[in-house]
């Protein structure tokens, strides 16, 4: 989550600094804000769009970073949590923390409780 959002805020003073400057119809830190964050979730935007090729490669890149940590972050709440548990067997070395066989080769595991 930190990741993100200090990629989001970054990103936002990059924008903000190369192409709001100007005063292309762009008004303060807040548009350029926005305009990140509807890239990086690819809702979309039609109200603000960074000019010149410049804009467009700023815009692809942090759209392809952005989805990136979406995707970080998706794992890290969804994915269940695992213990390093190194099986005897075959080496794997992450499992379930109520795992009895190991999920690679079907060992039996003896993973250490943790006094929970």
């Amino acid at each position: 989550m930190i990741n993100l959002l200090t990629f989001l805020f970054v990103i936002t003073g990059f924008v903000y600094t190369f192409f709001f400057s100007n005063g292309a119809g762009l008004e303060n830190y807040i548009d350029a804000l926005y305009f990140t964050v509807a890239t990086v979730t690819t809702t979309g935007f039609g109200d603000i769009v960074l000019p010149g090729m410049a804009g467009k490669l700023t815009a692809i890149v942090t759209m392809i970073i952005g989805i990136s940590l979406f995707v970080s972050l998706a794992q890290a709440i969804f994915r269940p949590a695992k213990v390093f548990s190194p099986c005897p067997q075959c080496g794997l070395q992450r499992h379930e923390p109520d795992a009895v066989h190991c999920k690679a080769c079907g060992h039996v595991l003896n993973i250490p409780d943790e006094g929970i």
